[in-house]
């Protein structure tokens, strides 16, 4: 066979295997699967906002801090209210007395309340709580009105006793919802502060029980 017939022969076998390969490659190409679409879309990563709209909303709730500042401002404020009703009727007494046993605790009563209302004030003022500066915050309602009318229009003996009642009767109001109080109470101001007025409040009740025993029926 002459060279240029084995040349010939030689072209035809390398057209032909790269028809094979060609077609085998075709072939590989058809068989791979597409890329599903809805997989896609339905991953996750792909629904950012459905998840975020799932995810359940936070409520509010009162911290503890802010329940406790309440708690005391109200201790506070039932304690500045005591102190503004107890220095007006001492200072009625005062003018009104018909003993120098009674004048003189009004005086106390007076100055008692006054040094207390102080230490309230400055207590509150620590703590960022605004008290009321009035008294009318406890002369609402018809029973304190009332008290306050008869305080009034009393004179003599009967002036006498109608104001140590009402002073016994206070302090003692006052003494029980303290203790009940300053087991609430969570701040230590506030703790220290009861425990400093309530031998005061207490010595007050004793004092208004004792003169009424002296008073004449």
């Amino acid at each position: 066979m002459g060279i240029q017939k084995k040349l010939k022969v030689s072209r035809y076998f390398y057209v032909g295997a790269l028809v094979v390969v060609a077609i085998g490659g075709c072939s590989a190409k058809r068989q791979q699967p597409a890329p599903d679409a809805n997989a896609a879309v339905s991953s996750p990563a792909a629904q950012p906002t459905q998840a975020a709209e799932a995810k359940p909303r936070a409520t509010h709730v009162p911290s503890a801090e802010v329940s406790s500042k309440k708690t005391n401002a109200a201790i506070l404020e039932q304690i500045h209210q005591a102190n503004l009703k107890e220095i007006e009727i001492g200072k009625l007494a005062e003018e009104k007395a018909s003993t120098d046993e009674v004048r003189a605790y009004a005086v106390q009563l007076v100055n008692d309340h006054t040094n207390a209302d102080q230490m309230v004030a400055a207590t509150a003022q620590k703590k960022g709580t605004r008290l009321r500066d009035s008294a009318a915050a406890r002369r609402e309602g018809a029973r304190g009105k009332a008290a306050e009318q008869r305080l009034s229009s009393a004179s003599g003996t009967q002036f006498d006793r109608l104001f140590l009642e009402q002073s016994s009767a206070d302090h003692k109001k006052l003494i029980s919802e303290l203790q009940q109080e300053r087991e609430d109470a969570t701040d230590d101001d506030v703790e220290a502060l009861i425990d400093k007025i309530m031998p005061i409040l207490q010595q007050h009740q004793d004092l208004a029980q004792i003169l009424m025993k002296k008073e004449p029926a």
